[in-house]
């Protein structure tokens, strides 16, 4: 299954945060009740209170179909304001860096047909790429989270930032500025769609089968593949083989990080790493911001084992490993691979 990659995104972990953050003790005075939002390395009393607070309301929300439709509906109420008035930051950066990689391979051309994987509320990656090119895109993801007025405020601040925030010829900003003003001229998603080119695909299993054999050029995601579920991961690969055209490509920027770390920034990136299988499942693995846990290797080799080659990697971040106890599941690992936490691939079908 291939969840969408906004879900890690979702305000329902602001609003768990808070819970937390409100249970944690002041190693001053004691009391309960008080935030620690300012300084999370305050909390000293109960250590990691945050993160397994975290980790058990996201327990509650996958308890089932109804709680997961429940974090879903909470999560895209609460974010469509911010999202339809803000932009994340670091999204333009990121996109474009996603972009000159890609392009640094000659992977994308005008008249490719692109996939994007877990395309979110607002299609950002998508966005970003048909800004610069006049390429078909078709969106995929699991469930429905589209948010218009979101889309169009992603576009409006990547015409306000455009100049400031991406390295392009004149020509690259003049004609992604005019393409992106229709956009804005745009009533609703199906109007926008027909202007780019675009085609939404929702599958709740996250099967790839409604695309043709050898019919992508590119396939694209951010932030994505750490959610895909361990045991459907061959199956992808797999997929990537069979829709791409002899010499496409998949460019895949992956966050290897313990995602329970965003609500207790004092807990090691991967923290995930000092458990076993059995006490991940029973204190950290929830079902509406799974990860699989898996390594840069591992992945690397799915899509090895599936018939593609690793064209070219580059690592973004890293951690240090020493302040953390590995459990024995993972001491087979290189530091390199451990240490990663964020990192971008570049896959090609042979031709």
């Amino acid at each position: 299954m291939i969840p969408c990659k906004e879900s890690l995104k979702n305000p329902c972990r602001r609003f768990i945060g808070k819970i937390a953050s409100v249970c944690c003790f002041d190693t001053m005075s004691l009391r309960t009740g008080r935030s620690l939002d300012a300084g999370l390395s305050q909390c000293y009393v109960w250590p990691m209170l945050r993160y397994y607070l975290a980790a058990a309301g996201l327990k509650a929300f996958s308890a089932n179909s109804a709680t997961k439709r429940m974090y879903r509906k909470v999560g895209n109420h609460l974010g469509a304001r911010r999202r339809s008035t803000e932009i994340r930051a670091g999204y333009i950066k990121r996109a474009e860096a996603n972009l000159r990689f890609i392009e640094s391979h000659g992977g994308i051309a005008d008249g490719m047909h692109v996939l994007e994987l877990g395309t979110g509320w607002v299609h950002w990656e998508s966005l970003f790429t048909r800004a610069f090119y006049d390429v078909k895109c078709t969106l995929f993801d699991v469930w429905d989270n589209r948010q218009f007025a979101g889309f169009q405020n992603y576009a409006l601040h990547l015409i306000q930032r455009i100049r400031v925030e991406v390295d392009r010829t004149e020509e690259e900003f003049a004609r992604a500025e005019t393409l992106l003003r229709k956009v804005l001229e745009c009533d609703d998603f199906e109007e926008a769609y027909a202007l780019l080119g675009w085609t939404y695909v929702i599958e709740s299993n996250g099967s790839l089968s409604a695309l043709g054999d050898n019919s992508i050029d590119l396939v694209i995601s951010s932030d994505v593949l750490e959610h895909v579920a361990r045991h459907a991961m061959p199956g992808l690969a797999q997929a990537h083989r069979r829709i791409l055209k002899p010499g496409g490509r998949a460019a895949h920027q992956i966050v290897f990080t313990d995602h329970l770390t965003i609500y207790d920034r004092s807990v090691h990136p991967k923290h995930y790493l000092t458990m076993s299988d059995k006490r991940w499942r029973i204190m950290g693995e929830n079902d509406v911001q799974y990860i699989n846990r898996l390594q840069p290797s591992e992945i690397e080799s799915l899509f090895v084992n599936a018939g593609l080659n690793i064209e070219a990697e580059k690592v973004t971040t890293r951690c240090d490993l020493t302040r953390i106890t590995l459990d024995d599941r993972f001491r087979g690992y290189s530091d390199e691979d451990l240490s990663t936490s964020v990192k971008s691939i570049l896959l090609k079908k042979s031709s």
